[in-house]
């Protein structure tokens, strides 16, 4: 099977956001930053509140509630934020540009403007597909961007993916309602 299809700085970044969003290590990050800034905004407020002035005190808590429940908001626009300089930073040069994917019994040829890669179709290491987008992810890291509001033949893919999958016994995680959080 033979795919042709563009790539832009959407598609980039709904795949950095993806990964970030599966990503233990940011997970963890986003999680203690939530917790920790109310913390120590509670601990100085009760010291305030037994120490010195009551107002200064419920200011403090004020303000840790309120990280608490804003902080969510402020890392979402964040991380986009650092995404999207990421991508233009890295990713520029590549927006645009027509990609030329080929899935044959033992290789994935892709091929863009810098030249041709061939890929085992045995260092695929998982498939995760979610709504407008699957990600063939490598075993070197990388992952191979496959946008399906620009694909005629999906169902085709579907089947040869679905085959790969049970091939190799690898993931296929199919997140259809995924979204940036």
């Amino acid at each position: 099977m033979r795919t042709e299809y563009t790539l832009d700085k959407s598609d980039f970044l709904v795949h950095q956001l993806y990964g970030a969003s599966k990503s233990h290590r940011i997970i963890k990050s986003r999680k203690n930053s939530r917790i920790r800034v109310p913390i120590v905004y509670f601990i100085l407020g009760l010291i305030l509140f037994v120490l010195a002035d009551s107002i200064i005190a419920l200011l403090f808590l004020a303000v840790g509630i309120a990280w608490y429940l804003l902080q969510p908001l402020y890392m979402r626009k964040r991380f986009l934020s650092h995404y999207e300089k990421y991508i233009d930073e890295n990713y520029q040069n590549r927006y645009g540009k027509s990609v030329v994917i080929e899935f044959n019994s033992e290789y994935i040829i892709a091929t863009d403007y810098t030249g041709e890669s061939k890929i085992k179709i045995e260092v695929i290491s998982e498939i995760n597909e979610i709504q407008d987008y699957i990600f063939l992810k490598l075993a070197t890291g990388e992952s191979l961007i496959l946008p399906k509001k620009r694909k005629e033949n999906m169902e085709e893919l579907n089947g040869i993916l679905s085959k790969i999958a049970s091939d190799l016994s690898i993931k296929h995680n199919i997140e259809l309602n995924w979204k940036w959080e």
